[in-house]
């Protein structure tokens, strides 16, 4: 049991805003890269578009913190001036015990934080569970791992996450439909419901409204987006990108806003890749808008990965931080090419608009997020995975975002 008393009890600074964008187009940031960021097309495994599951009620599907915490600890949160809360993907892989490993790392955290700065949630960037977002698979890659975790878990869906059955795997369950795993345990009607009756864990279900989804709470806004079931590519239809641009323009212009999505738009591993049209899907919408967020934070690729885009505006020009946090759980990590036989260095300028700034390919980890109304002061930490010893994390990377000045530095 933790040592804190912040029961979840169930039951700023400006965003650059411009008046007349120029232009709905994109150049992408990627162009000539000192290394591969993107992928140019898809690569096997790859299935078509899923359909998706009927939301929990009509749009803008909003969830506010006050749906998860008590108002007490709301309030708190308010009063200490600070949110804070983990954040992380590719986490349920059971052919292994590393997604415990890093689960062990949160929970750590967790505990030794003072009162003040204890993590409101867990914040999943999609793959709860592999291969394909199974439903009996998650007693034992979810609840089980999370079972001594104290806070709340809230999450986007990844492409494995909505995958169908892989008839080359073995028999073809008829009765399965993508996404059903995920309806289940996160989109459930009942958020009183315990998630498993098999396991140790007393976690319950959780009520999002819906697969792509806004969270609001006192100083951030964070839209959720799914990008489907791809290995490579994004995939988002007009509904979903109305809606995102939608919500853009409604966020609170006095809080941070984050921008989540699995498939990264910039990644320098050499399984997965980047995105082009994840690249595409939000820099189109950031100008169409004329919002841009202060954070764009993506799963998928199994490491950690920080990205910093020089996005020319207006009014001059601001950072905006893609991160890629891949690395809670998948049993294999990914890596980076090397460049001359020689492994890459950060910080790199990849482009003139686009830096490598850190990365960690060695490592399981997370992350540690903490907002005031002037800033993101962000903590990647990791280590190498020992499974029959108590993981001691390391500050791997450290950065601050201005929300202010739009820009950002590493600590």
């Amino acid at each position: 049991m933790s040592k804190h008393g912040f029961t979840p009890g169930r039951g700023a600074g400006n965003r650059i805003t411009h008046p007349h964008p120029a232009t709905h187009g994109h150049k992408s940031h990627a162009i000539g890269s000192k290394i591969p960021v993107q992928n140019p097309g898809f690569v096997d495994p790859h299935f078509p578009f899923q359909p998706l599951p009927t939301p929990n009620g009509p749009a803008p599907y909003r969830f506010d913190l006050s749906q998860l915490l008590s108002a007490d600890t709301v309030q708190q949160i308010t009063n200490t001036g600070t949110l804070v809360f983990h954040s992380v993907g590719d986490t349920g892989d059971d052919r292994g015990k590393e997604m415990d490993f890093v689960a062990a790392m949160m929970t750590e955290d967790y505990d030794a934080s003072p009162a003040s700065h204890v993590p409101a949630f867990f914040y999943h960037l999609g793959d709860v569970v592999y291969f394909a977002g199974d439903i009996d698979t998650y007693g034992t890659a979810f609840y089980e791992t999370y079972a001594e975790y104290p806070a709340l878990i809230v999450a986007i869906p990844g492409n494995h996450d909505c995958q169908p059955d892989d008839p080359q795997d073995g028999p073809v369950d008829p009765n399965k439909v993508p996404l059903d795993g995920f309806v289940q345990n996160f989109m459930s009607k009942d958020p009183t419901k315990l998630g498993s009756l098999k396991t140790t864990s007393s976690r319950t279900q959780m009520d999002l409204p819906n697969v792509y989804w806004t969270f609001t709470t006192p100083f951030a806004t964070i839209i959720g987006l799914f990008s489907n079931v791809s290995e490579t590519e994004a995939e988002i239809h007009p509904d979903q990108l109305a809606w995102f641009k939608g919500e853009l323009t409604a966020a609170d212009p006095n809080k941070a806003l984050i921008v989540t999505i699995h498939h990264p738009p910039y990644s320098g591993d050499t399984e997965h890749s980047g995105s082009t049209m994840s690249e595409q899907y939000l820099f189109q919408s950031f100008s169409a808008t004329g919002i841009y967020p202060h954070l764009v934070m993506s799963g998928h690729v199994h490491n950690y990965q920080r990205f910093t885009v020089k996005q020319a505006v207006a009014n001059g020009t601001i950072d905006v931080p893609c991160i890629v946090a891949g690395a809670g759980g998948y049993s294999k990590l990914g890596t980076l090419p090397k460049v001359n036989g020689v492994l890459t260095t950060a910080p790199l300028e990849l482009t003139n608009t686009l830096n490598l700034e850190q990365y960690n390919q060695t490592d399981f980890g997370f992350l540690r997020l903490e907002f005031t109304a002037a800033a993101i002061n962000g903590t990647y930490f990791s280590a190498p995975y020992q499974e029959s010893t108590t993981p001691v994390a390391n500050k791997t990377d450290g950065f601050t975002i201005d929300l202010h000045a739009r820009t950002i530095t590493t600590t």
